[in-house]
């Protein structure tokens, strides 16, 4: 399955003029340089063979599905920005003009680690909201549809890039989770490194507006008045089109669930 985006634009971080950041589809956004830039403590947004020890290892939950985590918890913190992220994932995504015409939102970090076996979580450093929302739009298959017409955006990426065995997370319009077994693994973290590689020294060097900012920025301006349903039906509809393509593009005729994947109510 290929995707709509080129290796050659996704990788060109290094064709950004000073202070701005080019996005996918080439629209270029002014940045504000960060009052202290942070440190980057080694990590240039690559893909590497984990050397440390906390590697992504398989597990099994209770239910004995196998399960990809990391061996530390995260901080209560860092849960709290996750659950708001998924709370309100579909009303991000509608409003991704918005989002895509401000590097302040674009660059709002997002507070869920996605990781490889053999390579832990190396390349999924940081994660912005911008881009999730350049990886949904240009991933076949990231944006989800089954058969009963319920709509679901992947999320979190866990598995072996060797075998392709994986257990994934997509969450759905109501917010609730649930595991997902990707078909066709290689298509889905490959892209999502390339995108979130490319955006590395701009998370480090520039200002981004928290969670909760980015949320209430959006509130004020829709006035509680915004509607989004509309927007997401015609979204789905377009990466739908997207998705049948790319299996044209490899020879494959249709497709019953989206991607044919195993699901599990369990998300990591």
């Amino acid at each position: 399955m290929s995707n709509i985006v080129k290796d050659s634009l996704v990788k060109d971080e290094q064709a950004f003029p000073e202070g701005k950041i080019i996005l996918l589809d080439g629209r270029i956004l002014d940045c504000y340089p960060a009052a202290r830039v942070k440190e980057m403590n080694g990590v240039d947004g690559g893909l590497k063979i984990d050397t440390t020890g906390e590697s992504f290892s398989l597990k099994k939950n209770s239910t004995g599905v196998n399960l990809l985590k990391p061996k530390h918890e995260s901080p209560n913190y860092k849960e709290v920005q996750k659950d708001l992220f998924l709370r309100n994932a579909f009303y991000l995504f509608a409003h991704k003009e918005r989002i895509f015409s401000d590097s302040r939102m674009f660059l709002c970090p997002i507070h869920i680690q996605s990781g490889l076996a053999y390579t832990g979580t190396s390349g999924f450093e940081k994660p912005t909201l911008g881009i999730y929302i350049e990886w949904w739009l240009n991933c076949a298959g990231a944006m989800r549809i089954d058969k009963e017409g319920h709509r679901s955006l992947v999320y979190c990426l866990s598995g072996s890039p060797l075998s392709g065995s994986n257990c994934s997370a997509a969450v759905n319009e109501h917010g609730k989770t649930e595991a997902v077994g990707l078909s066709g693994f290689i298509n889905y973290w490959p892209l999502f490194i390339d995108i979130n590689s490319r955006y590395t020294m701009a998370k480090y060097n520039y200002q981004a507006y928290q969670l909760k900012q980015v949320l209430d920025i959006l509130g004020q301006e829709d006035n509680g008045n915004f509607d989004y349903s509309r927007t997401i039906e015609t979204e789905f509809l377009k990466h739908e089109i997207l998705f049948q393509n790319c299996l044209c593009d490899i020879g494959i005729d249709g497709c019953s669930d989206e991607t044919g994947d195993k699901t599990d109510e369990h998300a990591p």
